[in-house]
């Protein structure tokens, strides 16, 4: 599975809200399947992934919020020091990003221009 470097986060607090209705309905079940087999093999990409599959905001492969992803993409590579086309587990990305990222400091400093920061930063880690 492909995923961008930032949904190694946004899987991890994922609510149940999300872009449209088959967006949410579309992570859902990326998220249900990855917590189910937590030993999928994804891929670290650059631009649209399996979230991004049915996502408003993805424009014929390109996200229309490209600049501001990647940055959030960067930041997650050069604090995990994965990089793109890295393939590892789904448990072994998740726990290293939530370890580096989201259990520290550094949670703030990626995500706080992000439009879902408020409910992220209230949303308990779902495999805790």
């Amino acid at each position: 599975m492909d995923l961008r470097p930032h949904h190694l986060l946004c899987i991890q607090k994922f609510t149940g809200h999300g872009y449209s209705p088959d967006f949410t309905a579309h992570m859902n079940s990326v998220v249900s399947e990855l917590k189910k087999n937590p030993d999928t093999s994804i891929t670290l990409t650059r631009g649209c992934d399996e979230l991004c599959r049915l996502c408003p905001n993805n424009a014929g492969g390109v996200c229309s919020s490209s600049e501001k992803t990647a940055l959030f993409d960067a930041a997650v590579l050069g604090i995990c020091g994965f990089s793109c086309g890295e393939k590892l587990s789904w448990s072994e990305a998740s726990e290293k990003a939530r370890g580096l990222i989201i259990k520290t400091e550094k949670f703030s400093n990626v995500c706080a221009s992000c439009q879902w920061f408020e409910l992220c930063k209230s949303t308990e880690v779902y495999c805790d």
